[in-house]
């Protein structure tokens, strides 16, 4: 009797392994809608129509070589000191810098955003505290805009005394303007050459307690969140296969094309300030563009994936430490960044190397999603085939499995879990 019980159990438990063997090598061979993964660069890119959501994957034939080096880095060489340049624009720009009183300086130029104060002998009119504004001008009463932005102060009081005589305010011989900076705004400027991250920075920065309550009493005002690439980071920011050197503005039926690829490489960029109805279209090159997936003013800082790691090293994600700052990962991550966080990686090598990891990704292009499975030991021993390690993108799904080493061993236990009682 306990024989036939006991065949019945193995029977069961031969079931079981069967089922579980079919179920996980069901995914080795996904069927995709493409063979290509959004997210590795190299691939042909997606033919699709501007305006038209896609029914389909189209053909992947088109030639994505002309964009592999978009936004990518520029190296600068300096091969001499750079004291030793003794042109006139250089002995300028060292006065600008070396102020005598740098917390007060007539040398420095004046930026948007700056808040300075005004005064004029038998003035009261015009005295007061001003902001230079977005177009770089100080809104003074009665007289057209000054062009401030990139002037120093003493030459900024000349405009303005030029412009209260040719308007007949004041007389020459008592037009006499005194200009003072009361606080520096922030502003943005590029950075390039050997950093790790060059493009356009934001520096001086505030906190709302630094800001000055007489700002708000100041004629004029400058906003650096009215820009267009503010606008285009509050709708999550650019995909990697984004056209930046042909961002579209669209005001009144007009339409204006920006370049904005030097928030990445460190050059010069046209931020265009925005207004109500404004439309900002950023057109698709079909490519994944590699250079482009970094934190930048105009992606992510980060993004979230979901990961699950239910394998036999840690039987749940608590105990797999797969918490928030695991499942957040920096723009930019790889697929292995992923399986170390889930904790896929490590473990017994006899057992645990020959574990799989799967990737389930939505094409933003196409809409369509795919599921790839990779082994975990390839992944770490060819990570630098982009192939093999594909860049991940927002909610991304990663699941662990565990290798058929595990898989028999845990069968094995099973039917040990269930024979014992009947021995006894």
């Amino acid at each position: 009797m306990q024989n036939w019980m006991n065949n019945i159990a193995l029977v069961i438990a031969v079931s079981l392994l069967s089922c579980g063997c079919t179920q996980h090598h069901a995914v080795v061979s996904p069927e995709n809608p493409s063979q290509k993964l959004y997210g590795t660069p190299g691939a042909a890119g997606d033919q699709f129509r501007h305006g038209e959501a896609p029914t389909h994957v189209y053909a992947t034939d088109i030639d994505c070589s002309v964009f592999a080096d978009v936004g990518a880095p520029v190296n600068y060489l300096a091969d001499m000191p750079t004291n030793s340049y003794k042109g006139n624009f250089a002995k300028h720009l060292s006065r600008q810098l070396t102020p005598t009183n740098p917390a007060d300086s007539i040398g420095l130029p004046l930026s948007p955003g700056d808040l300075v104060e005004l005064v004029i002998e038998n003035g009261e009119g015009f005295n007061g505290k001003y902001v230079v504004d977005s177009n770089g001008n100080l809104n003074i009463p009665y007289i057209p805009p000054v062009r401030a932005i990139g002037e120093p102060l003493h030459k900024v009081s000349q405009k303005i005394e030029l412009s209260l005589t040719r308007n007949r305010i004041f007389q020459p011989a008592y037009n006499l303007v005194n200009l003072r900076v009361l606080q520096w705004s922030e502003i943005e400027v590029s950075v390039a050459g050997a950093v790790f991250e060059p493009g356009r920075v934001r520096i001086n920065t505030k906190i709302s307690e630094q800001i000055l309550d007489q700002r708000i009493n100041a004629p004029g005002d400058h906003s650096s969140t009215r820009m267009i690439s503010e606008a285009i980071r509050a709708a999550s920011g650019i995909r990697p296969d984004a056209k930046l050197d042909q961002v579209m503005l669209i005001r009144d039926g007009w339409h204006v094309e920006v370049d904005l690829m030097g928030i990445f490489t460190g050059e010069s960029v046209r931020d265009i300030p925005l207004v109500a109805g404004d439309r900002v279209i950023v057109p698709s090159t079909g490519c994944f563009q590699q250079y482009l997936v970094r934190p930048s003013q105009i992606t992510p800082k980060g993004f979230r994936v979901f990961l699950s790691n239910l394998i036999e090293p840690a039987s749940n994600n608590s105990s797999a430490a797969i918490g928030r700052f695991s499942s957040n990962l920096p723009y930019g991550s790889r697929l292995l960044h992923a399986a170390v966080s889930a904790n896929c990686v490590g473990g017994t090598q006899l057992t645990d190397a020959p574990r799989k990891i799967v990737l389930a990704s939505r094409n933003p292009i196409t809409g369509e999603t795919q599921v790839v499975e990779q082994s975990i030991e390839l992944l770490i021993r060819q990570a630098h085939l982009d192939q093999i390690n594909p860049y991940l993108m927002p909610n991304d799904a990663i699941a662990c499995y565990d290798s058929d080493v595990t898989n028999v061993r845990e069968v094995a236990k099973s039917i040990t879990e269930i024979l014992l009682p009947f021995n006894i």
